[in-house]
């Protein structure tokens, strides 16, 4: 898929740039074209889809409801399940991109390497791998936090004999039928593919550093009557959206640490664990507070463990061995193939790429001055004008949908672009007083979850800086985001 010839230097200029086609850059273009704007999406790789495009492991689906996980402007009514499967969401972005024409602004194997501020000209200069200039007023990243797989640098690692890849670089091309395999990891991608491999594995190990909170999914398919009745009736469906949103928005003060919902969930969870997990419920019980890691939603994760072929273990790796592996407690565990199932670099939100803004100075060493990544409401940051993020640092959320975050920024962006414009000016700038006031509020929002407790998680810098969870419930993030407040930016 490549765009038009048209790059802002020697065809017609470019009012914005995308990086990024996941679920993020496709809704802004949607939306950046509907508002009549010259658009460039800037995608790495040779098709749309981001994390769906690219995490293809054995059971890969999404934990959030397939209503509630799509655009409010592109509501499917044909979801075959109530958590939609990897190829079924996969399908839905390649649609969605093709039907609000967001295909014919695309520049695919264009991943983006530099992009420089130029104060005099007032716009953006953006450089792909291939060597290519496209230069625009406005740039939105919308490259995601979980993109770039945490590969551990394992002693031993090229000794190891057999099949060693992550979850997010799956070769559908190796076969696990009797084969011994362990899987390193037990957090979202592990207890999806974990069920899968057990059906065909001669035998699996899990190896768990420590527990996750974990509840019922409550997977099922639609019934042809209930796609039919949405199909019918739009209003129907959207009021079902709703629902779904309201009934996880209201488990927001669960992640408050101590308080009375967060006690009562705890309980049930436990009691959840108990009577599903059998003889291993002493190993999956986490003793930290719940919410402190990314609460897991699986039905078939604990049957899973409990097969015959299957065996648990707690503790980490010391070292890999030309047939298995070597626990730091001693245990050697023999295995044809390793599957890495230990997440992303999350707290990197523009991997491979630098960003340089006002005088000179880039983001990353803006961001390291200041102890880690943060933005303005997750989306501006000073000395970077007409530079937005979309999913940016402190907009990941832990009980509901990231799609409506997206389309909270985007909606934010395309008022503060069309402001900009209905003034005359070419420049918005968030201030600098402004991110101290709003990170003020936020740190102490944080300190009250359970995000801020005593687990490790990817939430948090090795310091204990929170940078990636926003800090109240979502309602508060669409009142925030429903207009930008000029006073707290300048523009020119």
């Amino acid at each position: 898929m490549q765009a038009p010839e048209t790059d802002g230097m020697t065809g017609p200029p470019l009012d914005l740039i995308v990086i990024g086609a996941g679920f993020g850059g496709i809704g802004m273009a949607a939306k950046a074209l509907k508002a009549g704007l010259r658009v460039l999406v800037l995608e790495r790789a040779g098709d749309v889809g981001g994390t769906w495009r690219d995490n293809i492991y054995p059971g890969c689906a999404c934990d959030t409801q397939s209503h509630h996980y799509s655009y409010s402007f592109a509501m499917n009514p044909d979801w075959s399940r109530i958590y939609a499967t990897q190829p079924e969401i996969l399908s839905y972005l390649r649609d969605t991109a093709k039907r609000f024409g967001v295909t014919d602004h695309l520049r695919c194997g264009a991943g983006v390497t530099r992009a420089c501020w130029d104060d005099a000209q007032g716009k953006w200069a953006v450089t792909t791998e291939d060597g290519a200039t496209f230069t625009a007023r406005f740039v939105v990243s919308a490259v995601g936090q979980l993109n770039q797989p945490m590969i551990p640098d394992f002693a031993g690692r090229d000794a190891f004999g057999g099949k060693l890849m992550h979850t997010a670089q799956w070769d559908p091309e190796y076969d696990l039928a009797g084969k011994r395999v362990i899987v390193i990891g037990n957090a979202a991608s592990a207890i999806q593919a974990i069920p899968q491999i057990a059906q065909v594995a001669k035998h699996l190990t899990v190896l768990q550093r420590s527990p996750n909170w974990l509840v019922a999914k409550g997977d099922r398919p639609f019934e042809p009557h209930e796609k039919r009745r949405f199909r019918a009736l739009p209003l129907l469906q959207r009021l079902y959206r709703w629902s779904i949103y309201w009934q996880w928005e209201r488990s927001w003060p669960e992640f408050i640490d101590g308080s009375r919902q967060s006690r009562r969930q705890t309980e049930e969870t436990r009691k959840h664990i108990a009577a599903e997990a059998g003889d291993l419920a002493p190993e999956l019980t986490p003793d930290y507070p719940l919410g402190c890691r990314r609460i897991l939603l699986a039905d078939d994760y604990f049957p899973a463990l409990q097969r015959d072929n299957v065996s648990l273990v707690t503790g980490q790796v010391e070292t890999l061995t030309p047939d298995g592996l070597r626990t730091k407690g001693g245990q050697h565990i023999e295995a044809d193939c390793i599957v890495l199932a230990t997440g992303f670099h999350a707290r990197d939100f523009l991997p491979g790429m630098e960003v340089e803004g006002r005088d000179g100075q880039t983001l990353s060493e803006t961001w390291e001055k200041s102890g880690g990544p943060e933005a303005y409401l997750g989306i501006a940051v000073p000395g970077f004008p007409n530079f937005f993020l979309l999913y940016g640092p402190n907009t990941n959320l832990g009980h509901n949908s990231i799609v409506f975050m997206l389309e909270c920024q985007i909606r934010y962006v395309l008022r503060a672009i069309a402001r900009v414009r209905g003034r005359g000016d070419s420049q918005i700038e968030v201030t600098q007083g402004a991110l101290d006031r709003r990170r003020e509020v936020q740190e102490r929002e944080l300190a009250r979850t359970a995000w801020a407790g005593r687990c490790t998680s990817w939430y948090k810098t090795a310091t204990g800086k929170i940078i990636n969870n926003w800090s109240a419930g979502t309602f508060k993030y669409w009142w925030l985001t429903r207009r930008p407040n000029l006073r707290d930016f300048t523009t020119r």
